[in-house]
């Protein structure tokens, strides 16, 4: 028998903890401003726009979308592996706004050197 889950606005349990939604994550840092790990840089989230979100930072004041996808593979990856390397070839393109956005997650504890997020929830 084959099980899917199936994510909702709400977050579902797992055998890790807790699975969260990037959408509904993302939704309670709308007009906020969160940093780059290491380097500090802000980003302005600015909106939830479809599949993705507008985040405005100093080089795009106007904001530029990313995919919210490329946020839950993330917040994924971080559930299963409870640390995360917060670096292009793993995380992505936008990996500084990405890593800026799992810092902020309840549990989070971040490293600068190297840019890293764990997890310590139970």
């Amino acid at each position: 028998m084959l099980l899917v889950w199936r994510r909702s606005a709400l977050a579902v349990p797992d055998q890790l903890g807790l699975t969260v939604d990037a959408r509904a994550h993302l939704n309670t840092l709308v007009g906020k401003t969160i940093h780059t790990i290491g380097q500090g840089r802000p980003n302005r989230i600015v909106a939830i726009d479809g599949a993705g979100v507008v985040v405005a930072t100093l080089q795009s004041p106007n904001g530029q979308r990313i995919a919210i996808a490329e946020v839950q593979a993330a917040m994924d990856m971080l559930e299963r592996t409870r640390d995360l390397l917060i670096d292009k070839k793993i995380v992505g393109y936008r990996s500084a706004f990405i890593g800026a956005v799992l810092a902020t997650l309840p549990g989070a504890v971040v490293s600068t050197r190297p840019r890293r997020v764990r997890l310590e929830r139970p």
